[in-house]
Formats: C-alpha cells, structure tokens, sequence
C-alpha cells in the first residue's frame, strides 16, 4: 500500500508540537519501510529526498506562505484564510503529484496552507482518507478554542464551511476525548469512522535519572510557545514569589517572550534559552529538569510535551482543563491546578520545594504512562483502522 503524508509544516520548518507528532509518524513508517511519501510546504515548487524519505515542496498560490504567518498583521491574514479556503490553483497543484503518484491512502493533519479544497480533490479521486485532529484549527482560524467552547459569529461561520469542505473522510483520529466531544459538538464528520488515539512519541531508552533532594537546586521547565494563553505570566509569578533554590528554564519563542522576559526581570533563577532543536534539548535541557509545568490557560487537545516529560521519568504540573486531565493522574504521574491561577500553581511550587523528592517519586509511574503513546503502536492503530 503506498501512502501520501500532507501536512503544512515538515522539517526543516517547524513551529511547535503539530510538527513533532508528524515527523513522529513519518520517521515509524520509514522505520517500518511502508511505500510513502510528503506533500508539504516550500517557498518553490520542488521534490527532494530527506533523510531517505520522498517530500515534495508546494509553494503556496496565495498572499504570502503559511510558514511566515506569524509575522503577517492580523488585517492581511483574513483574505490569506479564505484563499487558502478556496484556493483551486492550490488544489490542482497538489492534485497532478496524487495523480502522478497515484497513492491509496491519504494521511492528512494540517491542511492549512495547503488549502482546504483538498478534501475535495480527495472525494474525487475516490482515495481512502485519514484525517488526523492536532488542534481546533477547523472551528477557530487560530486553532484555539474558549474554555466554554462557545464562538464568535466570525468563527460559527468558519466552522461551517469547514465542515462543509471536509465532510466526512474514511476515518478521523481526536488526540483525546475532549477533542472528539467538541468536535461532535460542531457536528463534524458525521460518517466518519471516529478514533480516539494520543498523539504518538518517539519512545527512547531513557533510564529515570536521580531526581532533586535535599540541599539540591530543583529545575522547573516550561517548554512551548512562549505566549499570554500558555500561561507563562502565572507561571512566572509564582516562581517569583517562591523562595529556596530552584531554577526555572524557559524553552521557546513566541509573541510574549519580551513581556515575559520582563516579568521575570531582577530574578536570576528565571533563564529563558530560546528555540532549541530536539538534540539540544536532550543534550542540555532534559538532564537538568525534574519537573515539567504545563500551565495552559485554554483547552488543549492533547498536550505532547506532557508525554516528552513522561517518557524522561518527570512529572508534570499542569492546567485542571481540556485533554490535560485525560493525560496527567493528580498525585501519581503530576498535580492539576485551576488554570489561570496563580496562586494555586505558587501553592503547589511551594509544596514540591517543600519535598523535593517527590517528583523522583514518581518517575516509575510516569515512565509507564509514556509507553501508551508510542509512535509504533499509534501507525498500527492508523493503518488498521481503514482494513
């Protein structure tokens, strides 16, 4: 069976966990030597071979390329989103390398960029369809939701034409239960097969270390975009009004790396290390830390770094919300605290400094809880899910 790969964003681009977890299934299908190949973005239309994988390059018929939208102001990107809603140039582009390749199966997770008359060209060509939930991007252009899970009026009739131009593919796999609730809420795919399946991590060997004791420096992490609905302010605030010798790394970039980097001005146990690349995080970030927080404000609809922190024995503190609460177990592999609460998550900082040794505690349980959610298992459920 030859199998097509589309996503927006494939190495050496990358933007955040969206990237990770398709690379992660691209490098087990490799692993397993399958027939497939990557449509992704370019700045030129072109085919190359990466790391002895097959990735065609689309440049994008449209404002500006998806892969710079982060730098576009907010008035340009609305007509950007619905050219690349109904981009027939787009599609046709990517419709003569299906044809030339002639696969049959389509993986799909991000589509934006590529356009979202791809679903379309996919009905047409009558091939097998696996759509992949990372975020809410069909129901919000931002790919955020409200804790409510209530929309504006700009964004009830985005979700409907989306859900008018995907219909309903062979199969859609949610990263968790919460994602398929909201998306059943939006009435999305009503015929097709629905899988509930964490998004997949490529398990190393990696021992559980010693974890920080008495007399030790303990090493908080927060890894991700480094913006407002991330929680990193809360978070900042509460190591500063912590006392005791602890450490917080801060691992990203984003639009509030400057308000946060002045936040935490005048207190030196706050670094921020920028955007490091996965080598460098196991070689400098992972071997310090002993607990990951994960204080997202929104609804994730997983929470990758969560299971990156597990499968390195390191609990979590996260947000008592979305998919979070599927993935961390209160007192065994982490703590929940009330999002956007700064003072629960200071209370909670405050009792880890208290008893240093209870994240070592419990990286048994959290070295168990990665391996549910392992790339190799993740590949057997996909493929099996269209016999």
């Amino acid at each position: 069976m030859k199998i097509c790969l589309l996503h927006s964003i494939y190495k050496p681009y990358y933007r955040g966990g969206a990237e990770v977890v398709f690379a992660n299934i691209a490098d087990e299908l490799k692993r397993r030597q399958n027939d497939f190949f990557i449509i992704t973005l370019g700045y030129q239309n072109a085919v190359e071979e990466l790391d002895g994988i097959k990735v065609y390059r689309v440049k994008p018929f449209n404002f500006f390329n998806f892969l710079d939208i982060n730098n576009k102001p907010a008035w340009l990107r609305l007509p950007w989103h619905l050219l690349d809603m109904f981009s027939d140039v787009q599609a046709w582009r990517i419709y003569r390398i299906l044809d030339k390749e002639k696969p049959n199966l389509i993986y799909g997770q991000g589509l934006k960029g590529l356009g979202y008359l791809l679903p379309a060209v996919l009905r047409a060509l009558k091939l097998k369809f696996i759509y992949g939930i990372y975020d809410m991007q069909l129901i919000s252009p931002t790919g955020l939701i409200r804790p409510d899970n209530k929309c504006s009026l700009p964004e009830k009739i985005y979700a409907w034409l989306c859900r008018r131009l995907f219909g309903s593919p062979t199969a859609v796999i949610f990263p968790s239960q919460y994602a398929k609730a909201v998306y059943d809420k939006f009435n999305f795919f009503p015929r097709s097969k629905k899988i509930v399946l964490g998004n997949p991590l490529r398990i190393a060997d990696n021992p559980a270390k010693p974890k920080a004791a008495e007399g030790k420096t303990v090493n908080f992490l927060f890894l991700g975009q480094v913006v407002k609905y991330k929680g990193i302010m809360e978070l900042i605030g509460a190591i500063k009004q912590t006392s005791g010798d602890l450490q917080l790394h801060v691992v990203g970039d984003g639009a509030g790396l400057d308000t946060a980097k002045e936040a935490a001005r005048g207190d030196q146990r706050i670094i921020f290390h920028g955007q490091l690349d996965a080598e460098r995080l196991e070689r400098e970030i992972w071997p310090q830390t002993d607990l990951l927080v994960n204080p997202s404000r929104v609804p994730e609809t997983f929470g990758l770094v969560v299971i990156e922190a597990f499968s390195h024995g390191l609990p979590v503190i996260a947000s008592n919300i979305g998919a979070l609460t599927e993935i961390v177990s209160h007192n065994k592999t982490g703590w929940l605290v009330e999002p956007g609460n700064e003072a629960a998550l200071r209370d909670r900082i405050k009792q880890i400094m208290a008893e240093p040794q209870a994240p070592g505690k419990m990286s048994t349980a959290c070295l168990a809880a990665a391996q549910k959610y392992s790339a190799e298992k993740y590949v057997e459920a996909l493929l099996a899910s269209v016999k």
